[in-house]
């Protein structure tokens, strides 16, 4: 059986996109994408497309998606973008070039043994002066355990340095790590963030004292943006 068959049901939920999803892709991703709008760009593992409408609101008309799951394929397709299914990820991306390709919660899902392979594939599916996107959950962050275990098709989890070994593994030269910011401007994200601050010098204090290697991001959720 394809687990990933009716993975639009069954690992994403029914229903509509996440408004607030998108609106937490502009805030942080806006300042890295290209200036130019008619540059060709793909979303790798769609979801339900929240990143092509991020992109499609800011005026980007270029816009591809690929998923090895069919439903999520229909789903792009009829919120009306260009959407592609592909079980062979690195055939697929043979000859095509973009200049940002963005992989939002998708490497986790892919098994060790053909994570490098892909990767490789991506980054010379990219031009010369062209950017990655890889979001994923952060196995350093307090809430680790419910990020990787949450979803059956978990493969693996990663740190910004497992992250930055992997791509390193597959050819790139410049990976720069960031917290993914959930919070908005309102009154209670604003009391959340300071609670959230001294939670995590709590949690770098208690580590500095029992030696444990020293991790600069503890946010749930890190993206690395990677240059060839």
């Amino acid at each position: 059986m394809d687990i990933y068959e009716n993975y639009i049901n069954i690992g994403l939920g029914a229903g509509t996109q996440s408004v607030a999803k998108i609106r937490q892709f502009v805030k942080n991703y806006k300042r890295f994408f290209p200036a130019d709008k008619e540059v060709g760009i793909l979303d790798i593992g769609p979801g339900k497309g929240e990143m092509l409408s991020c992109l499609s609101e800011l005026g980007y008309t270029n816009l591809q998606a690929v998923d090895i799951s069919a439903s999520v394929v229909h789903f792009i397709k009829e919120l009306g973008f260009n959407g592609y299914l592909a079980n062979d990820l690195p055939s697929f991306l043979k000859g095509q070039k973009y200049a940002l390709i963005t992989m939002c919660d998708v490497v986790e899902h892919i098994p060790k043994h053909q994570v490098v392979e892909i990767m490789s594939a991506v980054r010379k599916a990219l031009t010369e002066d062209g950017l990655l996107i890889v979001q994923v959950p952060n196995m350093q962050s307090i809430t680790a355990n419910i990020f990787l275990y949450d979803d059956f098709t978990h493969e693996s989890g990663y740190t910004e340095r497992s992250m930055a070994q992997l791509l390193k593994l597959a050819g790139f030269s410049s990976v720069e790590c960031y917290g993914f910011d959930f919070l908005d401007n309102s009154l209670k994200s604003k009391i959340q963030s300071l609670l959230q601050k001294c939670l995590w010098f709590f949690v770098k204090s208690a580590r500095k004292i029992n030696g444990t290697m020293p991790h600069r991001l503890l946010h749930p959720v890190f993206f690395a943006v990677v240059r060839k």
